[in-house]
């Protein structure tokens, strides 16, 4: 699969049109570009990828710290983000774009909109505001404080917690799996690369540049049982900018996309125009 070099980071990214696995996008159809979230990669979009790539070219980036993506760690911020974001645009021949981005993904999503709105055919921002609240940096260190290279398991059941709905946990047996899948992934984000990217949180305190008015279709939506950032967090924070509309999906916590797909895929398509 491919990479981006460019100051001193080799990007991996994914890219996907109507005839498979490509470096650069057909232009024949709409392009949707992936951002994932803290501690997440590209696989975290498996649940929602296939079904978006029947209507649109897919690109997926593996952000810094994060999968494929090296050297591991690397500095990072959220200026560092958006340079990656349109340095790929370009490498992948993608004029515009709808940004569709996950929690931090969501937070790099706005300042590349804001950074580059020429480029930009519309943002769906999942499970974030404008610019993260200091309370979830605080959060976010204390996590990476907790975590060790021998209580990795215990780890992610707390980190499950700040993800899923509480039904998530109703089956033991399958939250064991969900671990345990997690310890054995490939690609898996280790301490120092978390630790890393939680350190670059507070470049995501400031709004970003936000022009008064988008002048692309803006869509801010999240889980009902999100507890990181609430349907009320959201509601306060974009009510400065009415033309975002904020949609709320049920059965779902600060994953959306994972635990009601069908449900995330259907709200993104139809926003999309797909």
């Amino acid at each position: 699969m491919p990479t981006l070099s460019h100051t001193g980071v080799d990007l991996y990214f994914e890219c996907y049109t109507a005839d498979g696995s490509s470096r650069t996008v057909s232009g024949e159809r709409p392009t949707v570009l992936l951002l994932a979230g803290i501690a997440s990669d590209i696989a975290s979009w498996a649940p929602v990828t296939e079904a978006l790539a029947q209507h649109a070219d897919i690109i997926l980036l593996d952000n810094r710290c994060a999968g494929r993506t090296r050297p591991i760690p690397i500095d990072t911020s959220r200026e560092l983000m958006v340079q990656d974001v349109l340095k790929l645009l370009d490498e992948c021949r993608a004029d515009k774009v709808t940004l569709v981005g996950h929690s931090m993904g969501a937070l790099t999503s706005w300042a590349v909109a804001s950074a580059a709105p020429e480029r930009i055919s519309g943002v769906v921002a999942a499970s974030a505001p404008f610019a993260i609240d200091p309370s979830r940096i605080q959060l976010f260190n204390t996590l990476a404080k907790l975590r060790t290279t021998d209580n990795e398991a215990d780890w992610f059941r707390l980190l499950f917690h700040f993800l899923f709905s509480k039904s998530f946990f109703a089956d033991a047996e399958k939250t064991e799996e969900a671990v345990n899948a997690s310890l054995r992934y490939e690609h898996r984000q280790l301490r120092d690369a978390f630790i890393t990217q939680c350190n670059a949180l507070p470049s995501y305190l400031p709004l970003p540049e936000l022009p008064d008015k988008f002048a692309f279709p803006c869509l801010a939506l999240t889980g009902a049982n999100d507890v990181l950032f609430t349907p009320d967090d959201l509601k306060e924070q974009y009510a400065s900018h009415p033309e975002v509309e904020l949609r709320v999906i049920p059965d779902a916590a600060h994953s959306v996309h994972w635990e009601n797909p069908d449900a995330f895929v259907d709200v993104v398509s139809r926003f999309a125009g797909f």
